[in-house]
């Protein structure tokens, strides 16, 4: 049995809609007391790489005020309250960004982002028969979100070259091309 830590006591310093951030009193297997230890809880969020039927990814170019500039992206976004599962929320985020529906998604991976400070989960699905169906519905916090279509095969080279710059949705994508078999196995 894997050893794991106890939580003695807990303390939410910071709750609103859009953080919640506690300190929690641990001891550790060995009885080392840490205190304060830093929990971040999010909501679950999903990704996705959606693929056209003419072999073109669906991306996004998003500012994002932390890093003070605009990012090349993936579609994805919260799960909310009225998200019934994760597929359902993943579907609704696809169409509100891009105005794209999928004929077919799948969940492909679940990721945890950071399990050191942050409780939430990454699902990442794989959405192909991609199709128009009409515009964004996009949030006040994506005003000027942009999509853009590029060929699997130009993504997969600029991959190499960092163009996805976030770190989980590199990860979705290198995922989702694996599983579709878009690229080769990695080597050992």
């Amino acid at each position: 049995m894997e050893e794991v830590w106890t939580t003695l006591a807990s303390k939410t310093l910071v709750k609103d809609r859009w953080i919640d951030l506690r300190a929690d009193q641990c001891r550790t297997p060995s009885g080392q007391e840490i205190s304060p230890y830093y929990v971040l809880t999010y909501s679950d969020w999903i990704n996705v790489v959606a693929i056209t039927s003419d072999e073109h990814v669906l991306l996004t170019k998003q500012y994002r005020h932390a890093a003070g500039r605009v990012f090349w992206e993936i579609p994805g976004g919260g799960i909310d309250a009225n998200d019934p599962d994760p597929c359902a929320a993943a579907g609704r985020e696809l169409e509100e960004e891009t105005g794209y529906r999928a004929g077919k998604i799948e969940l492909i991976a679940t990721f945890f982002p950071n399990p050191a400070s942050h409780t939430n989960r990454l699902h990442t699905f794989l959405a192909t028969e991609v199709e128009p169906v009409g515009t964004q519905l996009l949030d006040a916090g994506e005003d000027g979100l942009t999509v853009h279509r590029m060929p699997v095969g130009e993504l997969i080279k600029k991959l190499h070259h960092g163009f996805l710059e976030q770190a989980l949705h590199t990860s979705s994508v290198l995922t989702a091309l694996l599983v579709s078999g878009r690229i080769g196995e990695i080597a050992p």
